[in-house]
């Protein structure tokens, strides 16, 4: 896999690059490949990774449109050459390597952001949540009022496409301080996707990975009795300390559900 040259001839970047946008950003083009400039050969291209600079001269340049054109192609070019009948292994490793591109795409987009206002450059979004969600870098969080035990409080949050929330970090628990506090009433502990139903004492979250950075209110978790004898096997977050409690899951609370951003299109 290579990198695209520094180039300022922005069509004929287009041009390298067109046999791809149909499969990424729905270009009408009819060809997903590009000729090889020695072989002849058509095959797919790999691009992984366009100098910053030149993105921002794009857009400055030729406009936003063109621009985003070529940060969505980042995107999507390993998945674009994807064979119906590729084997597993390489299915992964494709999969793997979008997730760095989308990791890739949006450290590039931040640091254009940054650095827009002082180019006069457009300013572009690097991801978007659904209307009323919370944007915490590359991810979206929806505080509910509703309350219902933690089973039907995951299910809900899959109805959305989502899941009951995976907090790891300090920046998404203020934002889920900021807008507990912006929704009020008194109920302020909210379902987060974390349990030890499996196994007591081993705190797993709902995408099946083990819990790293806890946020536990000393002295929890204690598996406490006193809401029933299955103990307590789930957890919330309360809002305004940003700690987290064990609790029965039959309990009902409001709950957190938790997508990723999308990328803006």
């Amino acid at each position: 896999m290579g990198h695209i040259p520094k180039n300022n001839n922005v069509d004929s970047l287009l041009e390298q690059l067109s046999g791809h946008l149909v499969c990424v950003c729905g270009v009408e083009h009819t060809d997903c490949s590009i000729k090889h400039p020695e072989s002849g050969e058509r095959k797919p291209k790999f691009v992984i990774f366009y100098e910053l600079t030149d993105i921002m001269s794009l857009i400055k340049t030729e406009g936003s449109l063109r621009g985003l054109t070529i940060l969505c192609v980042l995107i999507g070019l390993l998945a674009s050459s994807q064979a119906a009948d590729c084997p597993k292994g390489e299915a992964s490793s494709l999969k793997l390597q979008l997730n760095l591109l989308r990791n890739r795409f949006r450290h590039l987009c931040n640091q254009y952001s940054n650095l827009a206002t002082n180019c006069s450059a457009p300013v572009i979004p690097c991801s978007q949540c659904p209307e009323g969600w919370l944007v915490v870098g590359d991810q979206c969080f929806l505080l509910t009022t509703d309350r219902d035990d933690y089973s039907n409080s995951t299910n809900k949050c899959a109805e959305i496409g989502a899941h009951l929330a995976i907090l790891t970090t300090k920046e998404q628990h203020d934002a889920v301080e900021k807008e507990g506090k912006n929704i009020g009433g008194i109920y302020t502990y909210y379902w987060i996707g974390l349990t030890d139903i499996e196994t007591e004492g081993d705190w797993i979250w709902v995408d099946n990975s083990k819990l790293r950075t806890p946020f536990w209110e000393s002295p929890e978790p204690n598996n406490h009795l006193s809401g029933g004898p299955e103990g307590e096997d789930c957890a919330v977050v309360y809002s305004y300390t940003q700690l987290w409690y064990d609790v029965p899951c039959s309990f009902t609370y409001p709950r957190i559900c938790q997508m990723d951003a999308i990328l803006p299109q």
